[in-house]
């Protein structure tokens, strides 16, 4: 089960949030009578801030070990419209919380998927790419992050053909090309 997507800035200094989706309703984050729903909002946009930082942190540290420059990625996106090579992470989240976040990263644009405990890792991570190649495609998340926000509907409309509500699909190369036809169909429309 993915709890949360989130696609966020990767600038030098803090990290901004650009677009988020939960797959998991209100009612679960209520632990108690006194708990309100403000109160679960709250709890989320921080957490939400929570993860990408630790991502903007983790993805800054990788870029200045691998002393490699946002700018490489930017102009390979530029030239030959192809996906940089993207930096790529788990964090296990608090040591008594059941979740674990995995991100990617490219230019300046991250990417997390907050996943339960016990999700397959290699299968997030898949998926995770699966998502930022469409994504790129019809939305251009990579070159045009500030355009993101525009385009909201079709963010929706990848994650739903991708994740639905919230679910890792294993996918073969023929489920992929059918999703990728009924993407093409619902984008036209």
């Amino acid at each position: 089960m993915v709890y949360t997507f989130i696609i966020n800035t990767l600038l030098p200094g803090s990290s901004k949030i650009i677009y988020y989706k939960h797959f998991v309703p209100y009612d679960v984050d209520i632990v108690d009578e006194s708990t309100t729903a403000a109160d679960v909002r709250t709890g989320r946009r921080k957490r939400r801030q929570e993860i990408a930082d630790m991502v903007h942190s983790e993805y800054q540290f990788r870029r200045s070990v691998a002393n490699r420059s946002v700018e490489e990625d930017v102009l390979r996106l530029g030239n030959d419209d192809t996906l940089p090579d993207l930096e790529t992470g788990h964090i296990l989240l608090d040591c008594d919380s059941e979740q674990f976040v995995t991100w990617m990263g490219a230019g300046y644009t991250g990417f997390a998927l907050v996943c339960d405990k016990t999700e397959n890792r290699l299968l997030a991570e898949s998926v995770l790419r699966l998502l930022i190649r469409y994504l790129q495609e019809h939305v251009r998340v990579l070159t045009q992050v500030t355009d993101i926000g525009l385009r909201t509907d079709r963010v929706g409309l990848v994650l739903s053909r991708f994740l639905p509500q919230g679910t890792l699909l294993f996918m073969n190369n023929r489920v992929v090309r059918q999703f990728e036809k009924e993407l093409d169909t619902l984008m036209k429309t």
